[in-house]
């Protein structure tokens, strides 16, 4: 098992992007210098969030399309939605919605709009447009929590670009508390595979129009960690975090358009510039693997593969089905031309073995094991994974990631970080691939 360090906001948000490259490292005192008193956990209290309320069939989701703060609406109620970016603005969407195999399907007079995948009430995962567009993955968090205690949040680094070399993905937690109303946070005990950066920093939580969120813009951050070439002001990075009633938790850090860069690098026109996490609290206890992926339990989610311009590799998001098979993981396939009205595709099966839990860190699984068809055969030109051979003579790869897994309210969330080499041909680097999958 790999060893873990204790890391700051450059590694909690850094990510590469096809323009700049941003790590925001909030360099603030420990929480020991906070002057604002935390709670004090009650020793006959449950550590964590307050009871939520009863989830209603119409919500508003708040979260990060990797990145960029996105707001979007589901009326269960009437069948109907609308979405918007925030960061870099747009004009709103909205229309019809139906349902198929589990999934929202969005419908914009006669044009299909998106897809969206729904915990009602606690989380949700739209994917606007078509399968090239990236997923954002939101919350509902409408008022700000007051918390019992610190809680952990695991996270996983969504990608908007990954380019050559292969490597880990960041991941990692971040261990959070509050006052007694709710609205001042402290974020500390960074711990992941990246190396760098301070321990804690602070936030606070404000509620407008039925929506809050818990904010750190303005603290002083640090960007030339991983080849940004410029250094900004740090009013100019919108750093936002929202946590949903049951612990589902986004964080997202953006350059908003107009920033006018130092020195000749002119003024951001276009996105998105920054980089987001996706996370889900702690299990309290270790999680029963063999219970995630018993044969009584399905899921349903997407994966989300980021494009490379340089390379002509498009974006990737395709909802897809997966099934419990007890000892040996989760097996799934894609939907026939990313429609989930149709049958699913057995041409692009794979399986997910998530191998042993961390005896420190419960829900978190560091040796991934995902097999894919590898017709390409990107495996043998990368050097790189497990070459292999189904039960149909097809040839398959294999290759390793990380799972956060948590169970809130009683059903199982399951966040993949990992590089697919079966997508390699001839000067082609690997890609980055999330998986997102929510218990049926």
């Amino acid at each position: 098992m790999k060893s873990l360090t204790r890391i700051g906001t450059s590694a909690f948000l850094a990510l590469t992007f096809p323009i700049l490259t941003l790590v925001a490292v909030t360099a603030l005192s420990g929480c020991s210098g906070n002057s604002k008193t935390m709670v004090v956990p009650d020793p006959s209290a449950t550590i964590g969030l307050p009871t939520p309320a009863a989830a209603g069939p119409v919500n508003t989701y708040i979260g990060t399309q990797v990145p960029g703060e996105w707001s979007f609406t589901l009326d269960n109620t009437n069948d109907v939605f609308s979405y918007q970016p925030v960061t870099y603005p747009a004009t709103a969407t909205t229309g019809t919605t139906t349902t198929a195999n589990g999934f929202t399907v969005l419908t914009s007079g006669s044009t299909v709009a998106g897809l969206a995948l729904e915990v009602e009430g606690r989380a949700a995962i739209l994917r606007p447009g078509g399968s090239t567009t990236a997923p954002i993955f939101g919350v509902p968090q409408t008022e700000c929590y007051p918390m019992t205690g610190r809680l952990t949040f695991q996270y996983l680094g969504s990608i908007a670009l990954y380019g050559a070399g292969g490597g880990e993905l960041p991941y990692g937690s971040i261990v959070a508390s509050t006052d007694t109303t709710g609205a001042s946070w402290a974020f500390e005990d960074l711990e992941g595979n990246y190396d760098t950066g301070p321990a804690s920093f602070s936030a606070s939580c404000s509620t407008s129009s039925n929506r809050s969120t818990i904010n750190f813009t303005g603290t002083e951050t640090l960007l030339n960690d991983l080849g940004f070439d410029y250094k900004l002001p740090s009013a100019e990075i919108q750093s936002n975090i929202w946590i949903g009633p049951t612990g589902f938790f986004v964080a997202d850090q953006s350059v908003p358009l107009g920033t006018t860069l130092p020195g000749s690098g002119g003024i951001i026109t276009s996105g998105p510039y920054g980089s987001s996490v996706v996370g889900v609290a702690e299990p309290s206890s270790a999680l029963t693997t063999s219970d995630i992926t018993s044969t009584s339990k399905s899921y349903l989610g997407f994966i989300y593969e980021p494009g490379n311009t340089g390379y002509s590799i498009p974006t990737s998001t395709v909802p897809v089905s997966f099934t419990g098979h007890a000892s040996t993981g989760l097996s799934g396939q894609e939907y026939l031309n990313n429609d989930v009205t149709q049958a699913l595709d057995p041409t692009t099966a794979m399986s997910i073995s998530l191998g042993k839990q961390d005896s420190t860190y419960n829900g978190r699984y560091t040796s991934v094991s995902i097999t894919v068809l590898d017709p390409n055969q990107g495996c043998t030109t990368a050097g790189t994974g497990t070459v292999g051979v189904n039960s149909d003579g097809y040839i398959t790869c294999t290759f390793t990631g990380t799972a956060m897994v948590g169970n809130p309210g009683g059903k199982y969330a399951i966040f993949i970080n990992a590089i697919n080499y079966a997508t390699t041909k001839y000067a082609v680097p690997p890609q980055a691939m999330n998986i997102y999958l929510f218990q049926q």
